[in-house]
């Protein structure tokens, strides 16, 4: 479900759900969101190197998900991350049929960077970002320290430390 719009998780959730009640459940959701979740969101143990000595590479980074873009500017300005992240994208930045695991998010970070396909890795913890990266035709890389533990047959490559990300990324 990770990656999906609010309504359609809510939907899996409670089949018999009204459009209403969806919006509904939407509101309190981004409402517990913002007073809870966010001034609580911590870097995972080793990101903050791994994304600077990328920074420092000079590769650029993008952030897709399917949060609202708003929220991802401030959960990476919380963290102060956002100086080494080129461009950040939501859910909310693509049309609402065009979600994970569509292509879309991945296509638009590429067009505005200006980096083709085959220059790009798409690293995520889920088969939904998998299969987005894939059908982008980027490479996807697997992280096991996040929401699914164990590789998906969906990822090219798998890491499972962040000195292996940082070993795949600067040196290819």
């Amino acid at each position: 479900m990770t990656g999906l719009p609010l309504e359609d998780i809510f939907r899996l959730a409670w089949p018999d759900l009204t459009d209403d009640d969806a919006v509904a459940c939407r509101s309190e959701y981004r409402t517990i969101y913002d007073q809870t979740v966010i001034p609580a969101t911590r870097l995972f143990d080793g990101a903050r190197d791994v994304l600077r000595a990328i920074h420092a590479a000079g590769l650029l980074q993008a952030t897709v998900t399917g949060k609202r873009a708003a929220d991802c500017e401030r959960i990476l300005r919380g963290l102060e991350i956002d100086a080494d992240i080129d461009l950040y994208l939501g859910g909310d930045s693509v049309p609402p049929d065009r979600h994970k695991p569509a292509p879309d998010l991945v296509l638009l970070a590429m067009d505005r960077l200006g980096v083709p396909p085959e220059r790009t890795a798409v690293i995520g913890d889920t088969q939904t970002d998998m299969r987005m990266g894939k059908a982008a035709g980027a490479l996807t890389i697997q992280v096991l320290w996040g929401y699914e533990r164990a590789p998906v047959a969906e990822a090219d490559l798998t890491v499972a430390t962040w000195d292996m990300l940082r070993a795949r990324i600067l040196t290819g």
